[in-house]
């Protein structure tokens, strides 16, 4: 498709050539296409100054010479948000290395898990963790998020003490491109130096003013 020819403005009798309609009508007008696959597929070899509008993420392009680029800026909107909360007591067995940096990888140190489907391998997750666990004969603990099998944790962080009880909570964001479409879970897990944890799920008489629950958010949006 030929780059456009400029501005005409054509009048009664006028006879549009081949030419006319390619250069000064089809390469000028807003093309629509259901995504950017779809547009690199229809549209091999784009012409500076071509504009273009995308259904899946609903935002308008132009061609710069190199690259598209969306036209007003900053276009991000969520697509869509999950999310798991739970009180639930329950007991692990991992140990955190001696550097106190994550958790080992076992099992037994599963806490929470939360599966989601990306609408797109190009849309960004925003991961939000808030985690509680009673302190036991532990002295140290850490929380550490990880995406499905994978043994390398994306994210870790120390646990943060309250309460004469000695009540962990832990607080991180994680956030990264999604990669896939299809269905991924991620799951945090929890490790102390005593060699076994328990999970209190949620901190009620520690806490002014009632209980408060652990939780797993996620959150997914356009780049």
């Amino acid at each position: 498709m030929a780059a456009g020819l400029g501005y005409k403005e054509f009048l009664t009798g006028d006879i549009l050539t081949a030419a006319d309609a390619n250069g000064y009508l089809a390469s000028q007008v807003v093309m629509v296409f259901a995504s950017s696959a779809a547009r690199a597929a229809a549209i091999t070899s784009p012409q500076e100054g071509m504009i273009t509008y995308l259904k899946d993420t609903d935002v308008t392009q132009y061609y710069s010479g190199s690259a598209y680029v969306t036209i007003g800026g900053s276009t991000s909107k969520v697509i869509q948000m999950v999310n798991t909360q739970t009180g639930t007591v329950a007991t692990g067995t991992g140990n955190i290395p001696s550097d106190n940096s994550i958790p080992q990888i076992t099992e037994g140190d599963q806490y929470m898990t939360l599966s989601i489907t990306p609408t797109s391998a190009s849309s960004v997750l925003l991961i939000d963790v808030f985690a509680i666990s009673a302190a036991g004969s532990d002295t140290f603990q850490s929380a550490a998020l990880f995406q499905d099998s994978t043994a390398n944790a994306l994210a870790s962080i120390a646990g943060l003490i309250a309460g004469t009880d000695k009540v962990y909570t832990f607080a991180f964001r994680h956030k990264m491109t999604a990669g896939t479409t299809s269905a991924t879970t991620f799951r945090v897990r929890i490790g102390g130096n005593a060699g076994t944890t328990t999970f209190n799920g949620r901190a009620g008489s520690q806490l002014l003013g009632g209980s408060l629950a652990s939780s797993i958010t996620i959150t997914e949006y356009t780049p």
